[in-house]
């Protein structure tokens, strides 16, 4: 049971990473795009989430909803696929083979707890990346050649430009 039921797990992962990106990230772009440009002086204000959503549907169409969309997917889908097989695999381990029907907090929440720690190195990376890959072009004052051409580009400079992507990431957590 033990194989194939992980891999069962990480599947369902991969397969709810998937799902909550395609329903999820337009709302987080407008999230974004809202925390972006209404805290700058020179921005374009908008009046609230509607008004945020219309604007990038006439400008950009439904293709803009889904700007750093890319990074989200990979990212999103391999830490949702960590979160349920690690969280799975630790539970079983905990339970000591039994399977018990009613869940017992002293195995679920190390279960989780070690999950969540675990993705934290693969969310915190994606997250930045998708951030600056839906702000990207979003100012008219930033040139388009300094724009990244991709969520690897976007990775790369960060490394690049400003360290340790890891540690650097982190700190942005």
């Amino acid at each position: 049971m033990g194989e194939t039921f992980a891999y069962k797990e990480y599947l369902a992962g991969l397969l709810a990473g998937v799902a909550t990106v395609i329903t999820g990230h337009p709302f987080d772009t407008v999230k974004v795009m809202l925390q972006k440009h209404n805290t700058e002086a020179h921005g374009i204000k908008y009046k609230n989430g509607l008004h945020c959503t219309a604007r990038i549907l006439q400008t950009e169409g439904v293709k803009g909803l889904y700007r750093g969309a890319t990074s989200s997917f990979v990212g999103v889908a391999f830490e949702s696929s960590l979160l349920f097989g690690i969280y799975s695999q630790t539970k079983q381990s905990l339970q000591g083979g039994g399977q018990s029907d009613v869940p017992r907090p002293q195995v679920i929440i190390p279960s989780a707890a070690y999950g969540g720690a675990i993705i934290s190195f693969v969310l915190c990376p994606s997250e930045l990346v998708k951030c600056r890959m839906q702000i990207q072009g979003t100012d008219s004052l930033v040139p388009k050649f300094s724009r990244y051409s991709s969520p690897l580009d976007c990775a790369l400079q960060t490394m690049k430009n400003e360290g340790a992507f890891f540690v650097e990431v982190l700190q942005h957590c």
